[in-house]
């Protein structure tokens, strides 16, 4: 069996020690344990996590269903809830957040190995679900909002998108629109056979791209680097002889 890459979240010390020691005798990699919101959120933006262990009482202000808020909207990384509440109350506010699974204290060994499986094996049905949806994608274009606005952008009509550190610059032939946004809200709003991400920083129009050299591309007068790692994606979209 291939181990996945697991955080526990987990307030109480002596339960996340059980726990860790349950995933590594099971062959997976316990990627870290925090006891806290704040300290959950850390290890979430500096490890490579592909499955979080959610105690729904932590320390703090801020509980398990926040972290779980944060993992389906912001990290879209699948989690299961371990608790020891099994009310109609907590369950209904979980609920609220579709974790991939459910499992009350004191749990076995068997019960973690099969939630485990499961929860993982449901995200990647819901991720090829996902991918053949964007494959009928038929938005043909965008609000974009600009200073207080929502204006209609034509997806033909955007040449390339660029990030700015919190912010994401959708240029047309004609302007610049400046959103508020993250990249990858922007990677997801855009038709996936239209765009293709090509650097960290930028998404582009392949129906715009003029020419390819070495590791750039030409998009009207503006040459837009390609990642190495981006590279052979790009190509791949490209109709080539």
């Amino acid at each position: 069996m291939n181990g996945y890459n697991i955080l526990i979240i987990e307030d109480d010390s002596n339960i996340a020690a059980s726990l860790s020691e349950m995933l590594e005798i099971l062959n997976h990699n316990v990627a870290g344990v925090a006891d806290s919101y704040e300290v959950a959120i850390k290890e979430l933006e500096t490890k490579d996590i592909q499955l979080a262990l959610v105690d729904i009482q932590l320390r703090g202000d801020k509980s398990g269903i926040e972290v779980a808020e944060q993992l389906k909207n912001n990290y879209k990384i699948p989690f299961i809830f371990t608790t020891a509440f099994a009310d109609k109350e907590t369950i209904e506010k979980a609920a609220v957040h579709s974790p991939y699974g459910y499992i009350v204290k004191p749990y076995s060994m068997k019960e973690i190995n099969a939630g485990i499986e499961i929860a993982v094996q449901n995200h990647a049905n819901l991720k090829n679900l996902k991918a053949e949806d964007e494959g009928v994608f038929n938005q043909s274009s965008l609000f974009i909002k600009s200073n207080s606005r929502l204006v209609r952008v034509a997806m033909d009509d955007i040449l390339y998108v660029e990030a700015k550190g919190d912010y994401a610059v959708f240029k047309t032939e004609q302007k610049g629109y400046v959103v508020h946004t993250t990249f990858k809200n922007v990677e997801e709003k855009l038709d996936p056979q239209k765009f293709v991400k090509v650097h960290r920083s930028y998404i582009v129009n392949i129906d715009k791209v003029v020419d390819i050299e070495e590791n750039n591309l030409l998009i009207k007068e503006q040459v837009i680097p390609i990642s190495r790692g981006q590279k052979p994606n790009l190509l791949k979209r490209l109709n080539t002889i």
